[in-house]
């Protein structure tokens, strides 16, 4: 069939459609119509019909889906039901994989910070004595940018960001090669915040300063970094394991599943920035403050991946 007589054909088809798509009341008519549309449409296509053609009868596609299933009404929806749902679900669903992620970052802040306490000189192992002077330097009382040398709000923001952020994603896509970038990402990560929380804790000078400069953003930073650990672990997990499935199909699907996990870390460390360029640092908050906001953020975040999502399932 020429391409003028298939218009001619469903042109009325298409028009009622059209109008259908246009009204907001509602249209028993409209599943059995939109059947016929998706047959034009296949037939479009199969006939190699105009680009126009078949450009004007997806566009109908779309128009009428939408208005059946109503699925521009829902976007919010979903939004929202993946953040307070599905999200802390997936976190809690591995929780093996979180349980190690904490165990790489925790539990080797934990060991260095324990030996930088108790053995001072342990700490020129692992950082230039530079940059040790310069940590403590930047954590004086007194200083106007508190963690952020010479640079402005905005642009540490920026900085923040980027470079948490692409800690995230660099830990998730390590895991095509079995995790173990992941691993090494959490365990660096573990050294250098234990090294400096109890070398600068060490010192009465610069132990509040630090303390009510952290407390606050490393609520969402590291458990953003968690999330991120705990994607790409199991991302490594299936390459190396991929039980009955191909090695691809399986890493295909971890991938799926642990891709809003990332995207949540994501959001954790975008909000972490922000809390630490405006919030952090700001000389005019008093310390008290800054403890007890911090303290809040810290119980929000476990309250929020314990109990969130839990209940009836969502129909």
């Amino acid at each position: 069939m020429k391409q003028q007589q298939f218009e001619t054909e469903h042109a009325p088809l298409w028009q009622a459609l059209s109008d259908i798509a246009r009204r907001k009341e509602r249209a028993p008519e409209l599943p059995r119509l939109y059947r016929r549309l998706c047959l034009s449409l296949a037939l479009a296509e199969q006939r190699g019909y105009s680009p126009a053609l078949c450009d004007y009868l997806r566009d109908l596609v779309s128009a009428c889906h939408q208005r059946l299933y109503g699925g521009a009404a829902e976007r919010p929806r979903t939004l929202l039901r993946w953040l307070a749902h599905d999200f802390p679900r997936q976190v809690r669903a591995e929780w093996r994989w979180l349980l190690l992620a904490a165990l790489a970052l925790w539990g080797v802040a934990l060991a260095v910070g324990l030996l930088v306490w108790y053995r001072p000189y342990w700490a020129y192992s692992f950082i230039s004595p530079q940059q040790l002077d310069g940590y403590r330097r930047m954590y004086q009382p007194g200083q106007l940018r508190i963690g952020r040398g010479s640079q402005g709000d905005i642009e540490m923001f920026g900085t923040y960001i980027w470079n948490n952020v692409s800690i995230c994603f660099r830990s998730f896509a390590g895991g095509i090669a079995g995790g173990l970038p992941a691993l090494f990402s959490l365990t660096f990560n573990g050294i250098h915040m234990g090294l400096i929380a109890s070398w600068l804790s060490r010192d009465p000078a610069t132990r509040n300063t630090f303390w009510s400069f952290v407390v606050t953003h490393a609520s969402f930073e590291i458990t953003g970094l968690m999330l991120s650990g705990q994607a790409g672990l199991r991302l490594g997990w299936a390459l190396i394991h991929p039980g009955r499935l191909t090695r691809q199909h399986a890493l295909r699907t971890a991938a799926i599943a642990m891709f809003p996990v990332l995207v949540g870390a994501a959001l954790l460390t975008v909000l972490a920035a922000f809390f630490e360029a405006f919030w952090s640092a700001n000389p005019g908050v008093p310390d008290g403050v800054k403890y007890a906001v911090g303290g809040a953020c810290w119980l929000l975040v476990i309250g929020f991946f314990t109990f969130a999502g839990r209940g009836r399932n969502r129909p």
